[in-house]
C-alpha cells in the first residue's frame, strides 16, 4: 500500500464519512419523504413544498462560495464545525415548523447554508490523497450513497414510529453529537491550520498536493473548468428534480409509500456498484472521457422510468431503472469531482469548488419546483424524464472535449 495511506489520514476520512453523512447528505435525503406528511397536514400542493428545495440549493449554492475562501484560507475544519451546530439547531426549528410556507423556506434555506459546508470534506479527501486520489474520493462517494441508501429506510421508520416532527429532533441531535468528532478528529496541517502556512519549514509540512493548483482568477478563465460544470449540471444539477420527487413519483405508478421507500434505498445501495467502480476507472485509465459510459447509462435509466409502472414492468423494471440511474449518479458525482482536482488543481480547490456548487445548485433549485409545474399541467413526470434523458446524453459527449490532465498523478511519497 501506499506511503501516503496512513492510520492518521484513515481515521481523518472516517471522521469526514461520519459527518458528511449526517450534515450535508440528510437536509436532500429526508426531504421527499417529508413532502407528503407536510403536504397532507399544512394542504400544501407538491410545487409550494418543491420550492423548500429551491430555497435549500440556492442558499447552498451562494454560501459555498464563502465557505470554499474560508476553507482554503484557515482550513476546512472550522467550516464543518459550524455547518454541523447549526444544522442540528435547524432540523429541531423545522420540528416546530406551522402552516407558514416562509418559516419552511426559510428553514430550508438555512439547511442549504449549512450543507454547503460539506466542501470542506471534498477539500479533506481530494488533498490527503493523490496517487490513490481516485479511489479515496469513490470510497468518500460510496459512504454518501449508502447515507441515500439508508437514510430514507431511517427517515421512513421513524415518522411512522415518532411522526415526522420528533423525526427532525432525532437529526439535529444526531448533528450535535457528530460536532465533537469533528473538532477533536479532523486537524492538521491544511485541516485545521491555512492551507499554505506563511514559515517554509510550516509549509514542506503540508501534503505537496494542496500546493498544486490554479489560481481563483486562472480558473475562472479556464474553459476545461467551466465544461466540467457544464456536465454536472447536466448530471447531478437537473436529477435534483427526480430526487426532491421521488417518493410521489413511484406512488403516481401504482406503488405503495413503503414500496416506494424501499426501491429508493434499494436503488441507493446498487448506486455503489458505480461509486466503486469509478475510482478504479479514474485512476487506472487516468482520462474524463470513462465518465461517458455512466452519462449513457443514465439516459437508458430514465428512459426506463418513463415506461415503467406496476402494470407494465412492475418492481423488477422499476428497479432496474432506478438502479441504472443511480449507480450513474453515484459513480459522475465523485468522478466529477476528481476530474476537476486534475484540471484545477487543491490549492484554490475550495473556491473552484464552491463555484461549480453555486451553479450547479441553480439547476437543482429550480429542477423540483419545474418537476412540480409539470406534473400539475400534464398530470405525470413523463415529460421531465425524457429532459433528464436527453441531458445525460449531452452531459456523456461533453466528456470528450476534456483532454489530458493537468495535474497527472504523482508518485506516492512518505506521510
Amino acid at each position: 500500500m501506499s506511503g501516503e495511506v496512513t492510520a492518521r489520514r484513515l481515521l481523518i476520512a472516517a471522521a469526514c464519512l461520519l459527518g458528511s453523512m449526517f450534515v450535508p447528505y440528510v437536509q436532500a435525503t429526508i426531504g421527499p419523504l417529508m413532502l407528503l406528511p407536510m403536504t397532507g397536514e399544512f394542504g400544501w400542493t407538491r410545487t409550494e413544498f418543491a420550492f423548500a428545495t429551491t430555497f435549500l440549493f440556492v442558499s447552498g449554492s451562494i454560501t459555498v462560495l464563502v465557505f470554499g475562501k474560508i476553507a482554503d484560507r484557515f482550513g476546512p475544519r472550522v467550516i464543518l464545525v459550524a455547518g454541523a451546530v447549526a444544522g442540528g439547531a435547524t432540523m429541531l426549528l423545522l420540528s416546530k415548523q406551522d402552516a407558514h410556507l416562509w418559516r419552511l423556506y426559510l428553514a430550508y434555506a438555512l439547511l442549504g447554508a449549512c450543507g454547503s459546508s460539506g466542501l470542506g470534506y471534498t477539500k479533506i479527501i481530494g488533498s490527503l490523497f493523490s496517487r490513490h486520489r481516485g479511489k479515496a474520493l469513490a470510497i468518500f462517494g460510496a459512504e454518501s450513497t449508502i447515507a441515500l441508501a439508508t437514510l430514507p429506510l431511517l427517515t421512513n421508520a421513524l415518522i411512522e414510529r415518532v411522526g415526522w416532527r420528533q423525526t427532525y429532533v432525532v437529526y439535529g441531535i444526531i448533528m450535535w453529537v457528530v460536532t465533537p468528532i469533528l473538532w477533536f478528529v479532523v486537524r492538521g496541517p491544511g485541516i485545521s491550520t491555512p492551507t499554505a502556512p506563511p514559515a517554509s519549514a510550516a509549509a514542506a509540512a503540508v501534503p505537496a498536493s494542496m500546493m498544486e493548483g490554479l489560481t481563483p482568477a486562472e480558473i475562472r478563465r479556464d474553459g476545461k473548468f467551466w465544461i466540467v460544470v457544464l456536465t454536472a449540471v447536466l448530471g447531478s444539477g437537473l436529477s435534483a428534480g427526480l430526487l426532491a420527487h421521488m417518493i410521489p413519483a413511484i406512488t403516481d405508478k401504482g406503488f405503495t409509500p413503503g414500496v416506494a421507500a424501499s426501491v429508493m434505498s434499494t436503488s441507493m445501495f446498487v448506486g455503489l456498484v458505480g461509486t466503486l467502480v469509478v475510482g478504479f476507472a479514474m485512476d487506472h485509465f487516468r482520462t474524463a472521457r470513462v465518465l461517458s459510459v455512466f452519462g449513457l447509462t443514465a439516459a437508458l435509466g430514465y428512459a426506463l422510468l418513463a415506461v415503467s409502472s406496476a402494470a407494465f414492468g412492475g418492481l423488477p423494471l422499476l428497479i432496474t431503472a432506478l438502479s441504472l440511474q443511480r449507480i450513474a449518479m453515484s459513480a459522475m458525482q465523485p468522478g466529477t469531482t476528481y476530474v476537476q482536482t486534475r484540471f484545477v488543481g487543491i490549492r484554490s480547490f475550495g473556491e473552484a469548488f464552491g463555484m461549480q456548487v453555486l451553479v450547479t445548485g441553480i439547476a437543482m433549485g429550480v429542477a423540483p419546483p419545474l418537476f412540480g409545474i409539470v406534473f400539475e399541467r400534464t398530470g405525470s413526470y413523463d415529460p421531465m424524464y425524457w429532459v433528464l434523458c436527453a441531458a445525460a446524453v449531452a452531459g456523456a459527449a461533453l466528456y470528450f472535449a476534456l483532454g489530458p490532465y493537468r495535474f497527472a498523478i504523482k508518485p506516492p511519497k512518505a506521510a
